[in-house]
């Protein structure tokens, strides 16, 4: 649902500003034409401040959402890499230095050694 302001600001001028152009002019009443220039030019001026006001708020809400879901999301996704960096960094040692086959010999699961205390 969009929701249009531009009723509700030229109501609010019809209100606000029509007892103060007598004042301006000098007259007794603001006369209708100069009350239809005044809500022409609220019109262009809402035309013109409206949309990127609008936008503002779609940028403001996007950069939340990224903030808070998509930060997280990331910081989970590095912080699983930076673990398995490690774990296979600890396999590929054991295995470059025989310590596999010295734990298979001794009747242990390699596996089980390297990440039950992991979990």
């Amino acid at each position: 649902q969009r929701v249009d302001v531009t009723q509700l600001v030229l109501d609010t001028v019809d209100k606000e500003v029509a007892p103060l152009l007598p004042l301006l002019t000098g007259k007794e009443e603001a006369s209708p034409m100069v009350m239809l220039m005044v809500k022409m030019k609220v019109r262009g001026m809402l035309g013109r401040v409206v949309p990127p006001a609008k936008a503002s708020i779609f940028a403001i809400g996007m950069a939340k959402l990224f903030v808070l879901e998509i930060g997280p999301l990331l910081t989970a996704l590095l912080l699983c890499g930076r673990i398995g960096g490690s774990y296979a960094g600890e396999v590929a040692t054991m295995q470059a230095t025989f310590q596999n086959k010295l734990l298979t010999t001794l009747g242990l699961s390699p596996r089980r050694w390297t990440f039950l205390p992991g979990i």
